[in-house]
């Protein structure tokens, strides 16, 4: 029998183990947690939380008092009715967090990984370059959809419960802003993910990437708002990433806006931008797994 006719057995995918880019995303979370920076922002992170639980039962507490003349004045006072504003509101409070902690997690999420050849440590098991972008993508957007997602359904389930006197009436007017708060936050944060992926993937550190991010936000906005001045056009302003966000959550949550672009527009960029930061991200892994 020729000695070429005798070779290992092919690698057989039936038993393919699901969910392997858990693990990727677990690790990076597990690196990511070892920060103390980490923990202090995330502490600083629930703020925002507390500020507006503290309002919302203060604002049910008064709203269920028998006093007609008390709960009168507590619903012309805008900033505490517990409607859509008020979950706009919080989301954009944490919007800022958002950010800070894709930097922190996804800014050295590809390029630490290339610096230290672990890629090769990756693909080296049976683990496929999508899991392994995946797994990024999950780690990078836990924290900030924990924030916006977790937060804004904990304070809808909680006003529900401290005011139980209106939670009908209130559920046949809001039941849509939940699913608007699940909505915009995905909208605001895969889209952030992806972007500080893509800029770890083309950098060679954790701070180069920041850089690049913080760069590239600051001469979009300034561009566009530069194309706005010369155009005289106030829409040419939703080119900036940021002013976009901005615009979103008035279109989702109701608000005043001098801005006539659609969401239709705006999710359409959003898209392209995502698409081409998956491109790259997907490109770098690639040229790693072919060299190895």
């Amino acid at each position: 029998m020729p000695i070429y006719d005798q070779t290992y057995k092919s690698w057989e995918t039936q038993y393919r183990v699901r969910g392997r880019w858990l693990a990727v995303a677990a690790q990076e979370l597990r690196v990511a947690r070892t920060s103390p920076i980490f923990r202090r922002l995330f502490l600083l992170s629930l703020l925002p939380f507390l500020i507006m639980l503290f309002i919302m039962v203060i604002t049910d507490l008064m709203t269920t008092n028998p006093s007609a003349l008390l709960r009168e004045v507590v619903r012309r006072v805008q900033y505490t009715n517990i409607d859509a504003r008020f979950f706009k509101i919080y989301l954009m409070m944490t919007v800022p967090f958002v950010y800070v902690f894709c930097l922190l997690v996804g800014g050295g999420s590809i390029c630490n990984d290339y610096r230290n050849n672990l890629l090769e440590v990756y693909f080296a098991k049976p683990i496929t370059r999508l899991e392994y972008f995946f797994g990024k993508l999950a780690a990078v957007c836990y924290m900030p959809l924990l924030l916006t997602i977790g937060g804004s359904l904990v304070l809808y389930m909680l006003h529900l419960i401290t005011a139980p006197v209106g939670a009908r009436a209130f559920l046949s007017e809001n039941l849509w802003v939940a699913g608007m708060c699940i909505a915009y936050s995905f909208f605001v944060v895969v889209p952030s993910a992806l972007l500080v992926m893509a800029c770890s993937a083309m950098s060679r550190s954790t701070g180069w990437a920041s850089v690049i991010v913080c760069a590239l936000i600051f001469l979009n906005a300034a561009g566009a708002n530069m194309v706005a001045m010369i155009m005289r056009e106030r829409n040419y302003t939703c080119f900036a990433y940021v002013r976009s966000v901005l615009h979103m959550s008035d279109l989702m949550f109701g608000g005043f806006t001098r801005i006539d672009v659609t969401w239709q527009t705006i999710a359409i960029g959003f898209a392209l931008l995502s698409a081409i930061c998956v491109g790259t991200v997907l490109w770098r892994i690639r040229s790693v797994d072919f060299a190895s």
